[in-house]
């Protein structure tokens, strides 16, 4: 090895253990670390927020987007096409919960069960959303 290049290494590492001060507390560090700020750090780590802030915003901005995409396809397709999408046996799993109503006529269970089968499809596609925004990346 050659002896500048020795001589160099250990000057550099005398001026480090210099300023590495091992009694010193960590929260000692930090305190000082807070006083003097690096202002390369700090305007990464505003960027990093920034980016960060800027992605969740368009994340939720897509998933509203699509929940009014799918409420317009809804709205399109109209309540019959809607009552398709449930089975008979679905159907007739919702009607208990209704039986505590004993002045209801039968429009108004209709009713009931028409807006109780558009909560359940909704529903449905907000895990569908869900499950698709929890697989990206």
């Amino acid at each position: 090895m050659d002896t500048v290049n020795t001589k160099q290494l250990l000057l550099n590492l005398y001026g480090l253990m210099m300023e590495i001060n091992l009694h010193q507390e960590d929260a000692d560090v930090l305190e000082d670390l807070r006083a003097s700020p690096d202002d390369q750090i700090d305007r990464h780590l505003l960027k990093i927020k920034q980016l960060s802030a800027r992605l969740r915003a368009k994340a939720y901005r897509l998933r509203f987007e699509k929940a009014i995409e799918q409420i317009r396809i809804l709205k399109e397709r109209g309540i019959d096409e809607i009552k398709k999408l449930l089975s008979p046996e679905e159907q007739l799993q919702l009607r208990p919960l209704f039986n505590k109503f004993t002045e209801l006529t039968v429009e108004d269970e209709a009713a009931i069960l028409e807006d109780q089968e558009i909560l359940q499809l909704i529903e449905i596609l907000k895990d569908r959303l869900d499950d698709t925004l929890d697989d990206q990346p």
